[in-house]
């Protein structure tokens, strides 16, 4: 009996430290995932913050209800960051920032115009673009991200209503100011033909002119040039519901703007 007995009190005492070890184990579980939690609401935070700062070099208008683009203070964004080349924007869309060029690809994919660490990044021109978008095709790059932020939105124009309504994207540069007819919107594979570079001749760019309008979700009616330039927005494509490697790309034609409503 008294074998019997050490032996149930020998059992108890082991269930007791395996119960401890398990709930230690689940107490760290849940005390990383807080961290992460929390690290992803400052990141998200500290985002949103520089954002709506940087929106104060800025000025808009309404125009036949829809919000214009019409003054961008380079100077006061350049003291923050000299990478600074243009603003863009969509209007009814949270896509309204300036735009970086880094001497490489990597570094705004995980840093902010402010260059602060931060998952979310920051909207980059191509590194080995002309900075003045003299290229016939401009390859501009952002996240898209699950709280909604940098390029996420142009998702939007998986729908015709929204697409027939939003016609252009807007995009300054210290030199000139330009309002972009909308060409081309869909998705695509990360490595397909429509993210060919440097096409500088005529005739290159009348044949991918063709290809990516005949790759469009929708006839935008707009009518392009071999001799028209372009910028391409490129950001992952969550149509899936899981990341892949498709992106959405929408094209837009590289049109002078005076600031007057031509419409």
């Amino acid at each position: 009996m008294k074998q019997k007995s050490e032996n149930k009190n020998s059992r108890k005492r082991v269930s007791k430290w395996v119960y401890r070890i398990l709930m230690l184990i689940a107490a760290c579980v849940f005390a990383y995932s807080a961290f992460q939690l929390g690290s992803i609401y400052y990141a998200n935070y500290k985002e949103k913050q520089e954002s709506e700062e940087l929106k104060g070099s800025i000025k808009t208008v309404k125009k036949n209800g829809q919000e214009e683009l019409r003054s961008v203070d380079f100077e006061k964004l350049r003291e923050i960051n000299p990478d600074v080349i243009a603003w863009i924007m969509i209007p009814d869309t949270d896509i309204s920032y300036a735009v970086v060029q880094g001497t490489d690809n990597d570094y705004y994919l995980s840093h902010t115009v402010a260059k602060e660490s931060n998952y979310a990044g920051a909207i980059f021109l191509d590194a080995n673009a002309s900075a003045d978008f003299s290229d016939m095709n401009s390859f501009i790059y952002g996240h898209s991200t699950k709280h909604g932020t940098m390029f996420t939105n142009l998702e939007m124009f998986r729908d015709q209503a929204f697409a027939d309504a939003h016609r252009y994207v807007y995009l300054f540069t210290p030199d000139k100011q330009y309002r972009c007819p909308i060409y081309s919107m869909y998705s695509t594979s990360y490595d397909s033909d429509s993210y060919l570079l440097g096409n500088t001749n005529s005739a290159t760019q009348g044949a991918y002119l063709e290809m990516v309008k005949g790759l469009s979700l929708f006839d935008y009616g707009v009518e392009a040039s071999p001799q028209d330039r372009l910028i391409t927005l490129s950001t992952c494509s969550y149509e899936d519901g899981v990341a892949n490697e498709r992106r959405y790309l929408l094209h837009a034609i590289l049109e002078e703007w005076s600031g007057v409503d031509e419409r």
